[in-house]
């Protein structure tokens, strides 16, 4: 099966560099990297040492209801972008030994059952199996510790 990884998308990007307010109605919090667990939700890398970056509230939901979390999320301050990430490879800035799997239906409703945290080097099978089931539509990789959104992955073929 071929995944393909979805980052923040552009416009979003663009809104909180520009000064826009986050999901939660607040400007985004100016910052500098010290190069320890910084990972950006755009390019999907992690924030080098000494570069500036945003936090913000974000909601990756394209409608509020009971399912629709918001957290804190990091961004480069800078344009960035998210390059390719070849089928069977996750994106670099998963370097936790293990994250949240959570499984959404097409009207972007968890699907019980599909929880659950998973090791790292375990993540593309459960990918898989997740995205093989009836009714999953994509995939939420969370933060195992903070539970913090760090991207998306949804069938490509």
């Amino acid at each position: 099966m071929h995944i393909r990884f979805e980052p923040m998308d552009t416009a979003t990007a663009t809104h909180l560099r520009n000064g826009g307010l986050d999901s939660n109605g607040n400007p985004p919090e100016q910052k500098i990297s010290d190069g320890n667990g910084v990972p950006c939700r755009v390019c999907m890398k992690m924030v080098g040492k000494g570069e500036p970056y945003l936090v913000a509230g974000w909601r990756p939901f394209s409608a509020t209801h009971a399912y629709a979390e918001t957290g804190p999320v990091f961004l480069h301050a800078h344009d960035c972008t998210a390059g390719p990430v070849p089928s069977g490879t996750l994106p670099e800035f998963l370097e936790s030994p293990d994250y949240i799997l959570r499984g959404y239906d097409a009207d972007e409703r968890i699907v019980y059952g599909t929880g659950g945290v998973i090791k790292l080097e375990d993540i593309q099978a459960r990918m898989e199996e997740l995205l093989s089931q009836p009714g999953v539509e994509a995939v939420h990789i969370r933060s195992s510790r903070n539970n913090c959104y760090h991207c998306k992955a949804v069938r490509a073929d």
